[in-house]
């Protein structure tokens, strides 16, 4: 991991993605450049960012 590097969980199962972790939760990485993106994509998809 570096300093472009961002970290967010996701839960599948209740569609939430968190900057904490959370309990069940699948820890995604990703470098910044793809990070928002990837995250725009799970709202867009029903999830919500807590």
């Amino acid at each position: 991991m570096n300093e472009e590097d961002k970290i967010a969980w996701i839960d599948e199962e209740n569609k939430i993605v968190s900057f904490h972790a959370i309990d069940d939760g699948k820890m995604i990485i990703k470098a910044e450049s793809l990070f928002w993106d990837f995250l725009f994509g799970l709202t867009e998809s029903g999830y919500r960012v807590m």
